[in-house]
């Protein structure tokens, strides 16, 4: 049995290079856009205090308690961004899920946001407010600058795939709506009609949705929850399309911050150490070159169990004479022989389907047998070197015969594999350690 973690990329190279380069670019990407997030909230903040100021308007009060939460969030991911990758003794796996714990916070803060909205929406009894084209104008720039930061904060968070950054901007596209309900008040105040409480209904729901959908992602991360079945779906057909992985055992990925953890036990076609240590290196290759949010890659090597050999034999005819060719086989044998006594369990006979190919039959017939998952092949001489090598790098072992046909060849296999025969293939029972 073997364990290994992988922290190499597709090159082969230490941590220290291609990829952990690209991740420290993204970090450092994120870390700019929440330096501005703060410098953009405490502009806000100074400028709906100051109109709230200027015009007494309720709602526009209410939109600079808002920016003050909004400067709250930003600080606390400027924070939170600097310790969530710091790796120390007591947390050698990285604080990465500082981000998914802002990522609720902020949720959180999307709730209360929603609930001075409401509040302030359905509160009665005070004058109404005095709006002029200056404070119009000042509504119509914090709504822009809101919205420009919020859209450039979730575009960069879904490419480097920073929920903290992903939650900041959807936070402040909630504050947009909200601020727009905000310059709806001000300005139908300025005209004479007040729609204040439709537009606080439109968007309280939009906050709470928002809001909820934000608290749901961050706490599936924080209990461990797996990734979306898209992403798991596309890791298990890269591990199963590997050659030498006779089969997926267990596979769990899951998320922490932006990046993504795997875990996969993987039973192998092969029991020597070099080719399962050569399949796992390029198994996390590809891995890291189809999904480039993968930080640590841990796969569980185990060796195929061969209670079961399937074993493949090129046949003159279906009667049962063994070929001396591989390539202008006409038939080839495919028996299962149970290795604890040697029984022939199953046995067909089945036409060479690259018989008439012109070009490459040997290599094509070589993975056509591969495909029909073989353990072995039994012939009268060793193959070229064009389908040894697919079967090689398939785990496939080649044995010469020994024997004319294919019963006589079958019994003495079976012999062998009890350990009943001289000579008896021993490897059959290795491990990989």
């Amino acid at each position: 049995m073997k364990d290994r973690e992988h922290r190499q990329d597709a090159a082969g190279q230490t941590p220290t290079t291609s990829t952990r380069e690209q991740h420290a670019a993204a970090s450092r990407a994120v870390a700019r856009v929440a330096t501005w997030g703060v410098v953009v909230s405490v502009a806000l903040v100074a400028l709906t205090v100051v109109i709230a100021a200027v015009s007494h308007s309720f709602a526009l009060t209410a939109t600079a308690v808002d920016c003050v939460v909004d400067l709250v969030a930003a600080l606390v991911l400027w924070l939170g961004l600097r310790l969530s990758e710091r790796k120390t003794a007591a947390f050698p796996y990285g604080l990465y899920k500082i981000e998914n714990l802002l990522q609720v916070a902020v949720a959180l803060l999307i709730f209360i946001a929603s609930y001075e909205i409401a509040r302030q929406a359905f509160v009665a009894g005070r004058g109404a407010p005095s709006i002029d084209a200056l404070v119009i104008a000042g509504v119509v720039v914090t709504i822009a600058a809101t919205w420009a930061y919020g859209w450039y904060a979730m575009r960069l968070g879904r490419r480097v795939s920073s929920p903290a950054l992903i939650a900041d901007g959807k936070h402040r596209q909630t504050d947009v709506v909200s601020t727009s309900l905000a310059l709806v008040a001000v300005v139908s105040t300025y005209a004479g009609f007040n729609i204040d409480r439709a537009a606080a209904i439109v968007i309280l729901g939009f906050a709470l949705y928002s809001g909820w959908g934000l608290l749901l992602g961050g706490m599936k991360v924080l209990l461990d929850a797996s990734v979306d079945a898209k992403t798991l779906a596309q890791v298990d057909r890269i591990l199963a399309e590997e050659a030498l992985v006779e089969q997926v055992d267990a596979l769990a990925v899951r998320s922490a911050g932006r990046y993504l953890f795997l875990e996969a036990t993987l039973r192998l076609r092969t029991d020597d150490l070099v080719k399962a240590h050569a399949a796992s290196e390029h198994l996390e290759a590809q891995i890291r070159a189809a999904i480039p949010a993968v930080e640590r890659v841990s796969l569980h090597l185990e060796p195929r169990q061969r209670d079961i050999l399937r074993v493949a034999v090129p046949l003159v005819a279906p009667a049962g004479e063994i070929s001396s060719e591989f390539g202008e086989a006409a038939f080839f044998g495919l028996a299962e022989v149970r290795t604890a006594d040697g029984d022939v369990l199953h046995q067909e006979v089945l036409p060479n389907p690259q018989l008439g190919t012109e070009k490459q039959k040997g290599i094509r017939l070589a993975e056509w047998l591969v495909g029909q998952g073989i353990d072995m092949l039994t012939t009268v001489r060793d193959v070229n070197k064009g389908p040894s090598y697919v079967l090689r790098e398939a785990g496939v072992e080649v044995r010469l015969a020994r024997t004319a046909r294919l019963a006589d060849e079958l019994a003495l296999l079976g012999r062998e594999v009890a350990g009943h025969e001289p000579g008896s293939l021993h490897p059959l029972s290795s491990r990989l350690t």
